[in-house]
């Protein structure tokens, strides 16, 4: 499996009982929508923003037959 690339990661934040989920598209990850997190989080709103299977990660090695 390939390593999560720098800024990739998920975010996740407990605030108050109102919560958004924010989910990347198709050819992102979770670095498209961080601003947006930062931004929730600091409103006190829970916030989840999750890496799919797959996105932030390198190309190199991520078929199995390249493993």
């Amino acid at each position: 499996m390939s390593a999560v690339l720098p800024g990739a990661e998920p975010f996740d934040h407990s605030g108050g009982p109102v919560g958004v989920l924010l989910c990347h598209g198709f050819t992102g990850s979770p670095q498209a929508l961080r601003a947006w997190a930062d931004y929730l989080a600091a409103q006190d709103l829970a916030v989840s923003l999750p890496r799919l299977p797959g996105h932030g990660t390198n190309l190199a090695g991520s078929r199995p037959d390249q493993r």
